[in-house]
């Protein structure tokens, strides 16, 4: 394994969300710019990559957020990876605040590919059975509840060097699926106050099964997988509204939390109400 600490990122005003606080989104870019610097360090530029063929295709994420950030912070990256045969590749990342706190972790799972076959750009160092088995499968739709429905354009202006959309692109659908969720189970900032409980997202599983099709619409729904005590386990799935094809899949971690206590609690029977026909497994029901 090795480990680096060269990336320093300056958050800006325009990174701040309407939480008031660096979006996660800003942390997985910055993120992905050093596991391109790895690339390049190794003799592959993105430049030289677009020249022969050759892409990061990134398979899955697992995401941490333990601290929040605002702008005009300057934040670094420790990046550590793994390789594995067939141009397997794991990225376990931190960003860091400027005391050297941990602000946010990215597991990354990717595979360098030439032409659309995998291509081994780094000497293997570990077993790939060994690498793909650290990051969990995210669990099927069992059917058993409704969802909700979002539909998203896909601009061809957002696309990054290699036409493609940064993996950052299938986080800010993901949002807006949670957005759209709460808005469609009739939930204002109104009502979670007066409930005493808002939601944090903590991070999750994220796993990219297909590229994002520019000039199409991206179907996201969303949905309760199940309430773990102070957690809510929420399922997503992008698809794309012309084929169904599904094109990435989450498990996200919410936290409910006290508004008044600013403290972790468990959902009132008025949430879980509010949200029975959105729960796939509702407390007590076999997962």
């Amino acid at each position: 394994m090795s480990v680096t600490e060269k990336e320093q990122v300056r958050t800006r005003f325009s990174d701040l969300d309407t939480q008031r606080h660096t979006t996660s989104r800003t942390y997985e870019d910055s993120c992905l710019g050093d596991r391109y610097r790895i690339l390049e360090e190794a003799g592959y530029s993105w430049k030289r990559m677009i020249e022969e063929s050759v892409r990061l295709q990134t398979v899955g994420a697992d995401i941490r957020f333990l601290a929040q950030q605002m702008e005009n912070t300057e934040l670094s990256i420790r990046t550590s990876y793994r390789s594995g045969q067939d141009g397997l590749l794991s990225f376990s990342q931190e960003v860091l605040d400027p005391n050297g706190k941990v602000a946010a972790e990215i597991r990354t799972l990717a595979r360098t590919e030439k032409d659309g076959k995998p291509f081994q750009l780094l000497a293997a160092q570990d077993p790939s059975e060994e690498i793909l088995s650290s990051f969990e499968s995210v669990p099927s739709f069992s059917g058993s509840c409704e969802r909700t429905l979002a539909e998203r354009d896909l601009f061809f202006c957002e696309r990054n060097p290699f036409g493609d959309y940064n993996p950052s692109h299938y986080w800010r659908l993901l949002e807006e699926g949670r957005w759209n969720f709460t808005a469609e189970c009739g939930l204002s900032l109104e009502d979670l106050v007066a409930m005493d409980t808002t939601l944090f997202y903590m991070g999750g599983k994220i796993r990219y099964r297909k590229p994002l099709a520019a000039g199409r619409r991206a179907k996201i729904q969303t949905w309760i997988h199940s309430f773990d005590k102070i957690w809510s386990r929420m399922r997503q799935e992008v698809s794309d509204s012309e084929t169904g094809e599904i094109l990435a899949e989450s498990m996200d971690d919410l936290l409910v939390v006290s508004v008044s206590k600013s403290r972790p609690k468990k959902p009132g029977e008025d949430l879980l109400k509010i949200f029975a026909r959105v729960t796939e497994f509702p407390e007590g029901a076999s997962k």
